[in-house]
């Protein structure tokens, strides 16, 4: 559970919740130490992979936004970063002021002051890109911000623009590769980075460009109904419009530069970028040329087959325009005498009729040509491709994807991409079958939300090729179903977790033979703490062949295990009535089932440990029915001392588990 408001922590007292990013939440809290106000960033312990790397990572972001904070007055100020009270957390600068999301809800800002902003925060992009530090006995040569946008930058009470949130940088070097997109926003990540995850120096620079471009026409440069979209649109490889007027033509030229569909064209460095933004800003000549910029936008993603295909189309269309036109004067006009009034129409009527026929053939001459070698060309390109990806010289899912929609973008059905279409669709679906079985199989290694968001992706690739795929749609359901468990457990959001359940049946329906729903709805029912579905659910996979194993058996052992806890110490409020008897045999019923799956998952992760934590619960509860048998309602005072030494223990331990619960729900 997050600190709620008006809470201590520490030495810090917590005033409001400002906000939530990732797993942590941002609190207003003052240091009762030292006076000041801070900025409390805070990720509840708990021992789940993805929980502890977000920790490692913001500890690893904390210190390096530190280092960047002594060269750069713009970045935010670290005071200290570590544990407290079952919570880790950074405490910052608190900047008060507002952020630029704040200030264009009121519509467009002036052009100086948004060139203002992003001169300065092209600058302080520099200073992180070129940053060299050592963190952890690890040397990093510069970070990325990673989430460049209008709610990460604010304007202080005195006027000056502060960067804010370093830390959800990560700690990424400059190279490194993402396969998940949580850590920015779809509106302001580039094509590179939603199309591979790669996240550098270019993925900052694409994003202060789009914010650059929002600030200075009050739109974003691409616009659609959904997120989807969006992102299909930002992947497309075709540039946003250019920013209407008023915006000055030097600034749109720069904005063109900045977000240009190649890479190579764009500004290559924060610095290069901010040189532009200050000649523009002094009045001088900027570099980017509206001619060039203008050829790049028409002619990148052309084909050499299209191009090609459009020659030839347009050398027939001459040589058939100049056949077609009749070379001599009608024979009426040389004629020694004038026709007769009545033919005259019908010589006109044969030359029109003649000229429209040979128009028609020239169009179907055209069309067929064009239709012809545009095949061909498809042809020969797609045996290219299915070449390079049988052979394994093209292995990267992400790298067959864009090929493929290359080659496919003017006719994705074709007969001539048949085989083509068969060995994209195959390695889009093995890149995902490889995060189920994963998952399915080896418990040894887990799978984050990062591994199901690419399978998702893989599946939409999948499905752009066959979209009738009935156990692809499956496939496609069961990882939104994952994500959604992830993400419920995270925020604690039974909403999310009810999706979740929705996602995973729908996924059945569509899998009926598949485990694999069945294990994604048991985790479900962990989180939601109904431990008797979640035992049918591991039933369910049974029956469709999968064998539990030492993972599922804790994780169940661990439900009953906790469910035991809580009815032991329900069964002391009713401590001599009647259905305290009740209570207890439940209490011992589960413990029994506790004890036999922990027995037989013997050397799994605290195994031993929590069958000894087990028998030891189980000889109270045997004890305490005994004395309810022999009628001892009230035990002697021994017997009662240790009674009450045996509940607080065991109310001890709940309420450390309630505090540091995992991120898939299940209790440790």
């Amino acid at each position: 559970m997050i600190a709620p408001a008006s809470r201590k922590l520490g030495k810090y007292e917590i005033r409001q919740k400002l906000g939530r990013g990732g797993m942590a939440d941002v609190y207003l809290a003052q240091d009762t130490e030292s006076g000041q106000t801070v900025a409390l960033k805070l990720i509840e312990h708990s021992p789940d992979a993805d929980t502890c790397a977000a920790i490692e990572a913001e500890m690893r972001g904390a210190t390096l936004q530190a280092r960047l904070a002594d060269i750069d007055p713009r970045v935010v100020r670290v005071y200290g970063a570590g544990d407290l009270e079952g919570f880790f957390h950074v405490a910052m600068e608190y900047v008060d002021g507002q952020d630029l999301a704040e200030l264009m809800r009121h519509g467009k800002l002036e052009v100086e002051f948004a060139t203002d902003v992003a001169l300065a925060v092209a600058q302080t992009l520099e200073n992180a890109h070129k940053l060299e530090a050592s963190v952890g006995g690890k040397w990093i040569q510069g970070i990325v911000h990673g989430d460049i946008k209008p709610k990460n930058i604010r304007i202080d009470a005195h006027g000056n623009v502060r960067v804010l949130d370093f830390g959800i940088a990560k700690a990424l070097s400059m190279s490194r590769k993402l396969t998940r997109n949580e850590f920015g926003s779809v509106p302001y990540a580039s094509p590179e980075r939603l199309e591979s995850g790669e996240v550098n120096a270019g993925s900052d620079l694409w994003s202060l460009a789009v914010m650059l471009y929002e600030m200075v026409t009050g739109l974003q440069p691409y616009q659609a109904d959904s997120t989807e979209r969006m992102e299909r649109m930002i992947r497309s490889g075709i540039a946003p419009p250019p920013a209407p007027d008023p915006c000055p033509d030097a600034l749109r030229r720069i904005l063109m530069k900045a977000m240009a569909p190649d890479p190579d064209v764009r500004y290559q460095s924060a610095a290069a970028l901010g040189l532009e933004l200050a000649a523009f800003r002094a009045g001088g000549k900027v570099q980017a040329v509206s001619e060039d910029l203008e050829a790049t936008r028409r002619t990148f993603r052309r084909s050499e087959v299209g191009e090609d295909t459009r020659r030839t189309a347009n050398t027939i269309g001459e040589e058939t325009r100049r056949t077609v036109d009749p070379a001599a004067p009608p024979a009426a006009v040389v004629a020694v005498e004038p026709p007769a009034p009545a033919k005259k129409p019908m010589g006109d009527r044969f030359i029109w009729v003649n000229r429209a026929i040979a128009t028609a053939v020239g169009v179907c001459v055209v069309y067929v040509a064009w239709a012809g070698v545009s095949d061909y060309r498809l042809y020969q390109n797609g045996q290219a491709f299915e070449h390079d990806v049988v052979a394994e010289q093209l292995t990267d899912p992400s790298q067959i994807w864009t090929r493929w929609a290359e080659l496919s973008k003017d006719n994705p059905s074709s007969l001539f991409l048949r085989g083509p279409r068969k060995v994209a669709r195959e390695k889009f679906v093995t890149a995902a079958d490889h995060v189920i079985d994963t998952y399915r199989n080896n418990e040894a290694q887990p799978v984050y939300e990062a591994d199901w968001q690419r399978a998702h992706t893989m599946l939409l690739h999948a499905l752009s090729t066959e979209p009738d795929d009935k156990a692809v749609h499956g496939k496609l359901r069961l990882c939104e179903g994952q994500v959604s468990r992830i993400e419920g457990a995270a925020h604690h959001s039974v909403a999310e977790l009810n999706d979740a359940v929705q996602e995973f049946q729908e996924a059945q329906q569509l899998m009926p033979q598949s485990p694999d729903p069945a294990l994604g709805l048991a985790r479900v029912y962990l989180s939601l703490r109904d431990v008797d579905k979640a035992a049918v659910a591991f039933h369910q996979a049974e029956a469709s062949g999968f064998q539990l194993g030492n993972r599922e058996r804790t994780q169940l052992a661990d439900a009953y295990r906790d469910r035991a806890n809580r009815t032991w110490w329900d069964a002391g409020t009713v401590r001599g009535l009647p259905q305290e008897k009740d209570q207890i045999q439940q209490a011992a019923d589960d413990y029994k089932r506790a004890l036999d799956l922990y027995q037989k998952s013997a050397g799994w992760v605290n195994a031993a440990a929590r069958i000894k934590e087990v028998q030891a619960s189980l000889e109270s509860v045997n004890t305490r029915l005994q004395q309810i048998e022999l009628g001892q309602q009230q035990p002697d005072p021994v017997a009662q001392r240790h009674g009450k030494v045996a509940e607080a223990i065991i109310g001890l331990v709940n309420a450390l588990r309630d505090k540091s619960t995992k991120k898939d729900g299940s209790e440790h």
